[in-house]
């Protein structure tokens, strides 16, 4: 806005300049040379008008870049918490693997459910939570919300922050995720519910069958259910990764975008 008025403030000097001049032609009576002034005057005027013009289309660009890149900026912040989010979750998977695999060789070691359910106990409450991701895409919506995916001029750009943030990221592999764990849990919990397991966490007595009565290393469900777990980890592992490798294109894009 200052160099607009800057250069108003010349133009505004000039044509003052010419008209000071016009007049001493017309009370000079030399009509030649005034019409040339007269001109020159409007070629000043109209070369004045671009110029401003051309000012003003450039100071409008530079204020939709500046608001393209604090868009950007935010965007990338999402993404590499989107990153470290992804760590997280597979650093969960591999724990929770681990204690699934560790069941398994429990149960095949041995049948005597003295020895193999405190080793299950503890790691029931591994096994039986989940972690998934869900991309932070509180910036991106934001700038959809105000209208201003426009503001993105890299078409590669836009297309491709709109595909990841239009991704359901939930319903799909990572619901498996969910539904398998819980029907892990209330498919185990009551075949391993035992007198000593409520003593352990309530103090209290009860009716039920003692430990050695449990069966579940003979139980093809509980097999089938831990199976089902490691395969589910691991497609929802070849997600992460996918996704991770398109967040690190995406952030490229940024940078570059950012840098031009």
């Amino acid at each position: 806005m200052s160099q607009l008025v800057a250069l108003d403030l010349k133009l505004t000097n000039m044509i003052k300049f010419f008209r000071k001049i016009r007049f001493e032609l017309i009370n000079k009576n030399m009509n030649t040379k005034y019409f040339k002034y007269a001109i020159g005057e409007i070629i000043l005027v109209m070369i004045g008008i671009l110029l401003a013009l051309q000012v003003n289309d450039w100071n409008t660009k530079r204020i939709l870049k500046s608001k393209e890149q604090v868009y950007l900026k935010q965007i990338r912040i999402s993404l590499n918490n989107d990153l470290e989010s992804i760590k997280d979750v597979k650093k969960f998977n591999a724990e929770k693997a681990s204690y699934i695999d560790s069941t398994f060789i429990a149960l095949e070691q041995s049948s005597n459910p003295e020895k193999y359910m405190p080793l299950i106990t503890n790691y029931l409450f591994v096994m039986g939570e989940f972690n998934v991701f869900e991309p932070n895409n509180i910036a991106f919506e934001n700038m959809i919300a105000s209208e201003n995916i426009d503001l993105i001029t890299n078409m590669k750009l836009r297309k491709n922050l709109s595909l990841y943030y239009k991704r359901d990221f939930v319903n799909s592999t990572q619901e498996r995720i969910k539904e398998q764990t819980r029907q892990f849990v209330d498919y185990l919990t009551p075949k391993i519910t035992n007198k000593q397991f409520i003593k352990q966490f309530t103090k209290h007595d009860s009716h039920l069958p003692n430990i050695f009565e449990v069966k579940i290393h003979s139980d093809q469900q509980v097999y089938a259910h831990l199976l089902i777990m490691i395969l589910n980890i691991d497609n929802q592992n070849e997600l992460l990764d996918t996704t991770t490798e398109e967040i690190k294109r995406l952030l490229d894009l940024i940078d570059n975008n950012l840098k031009s």
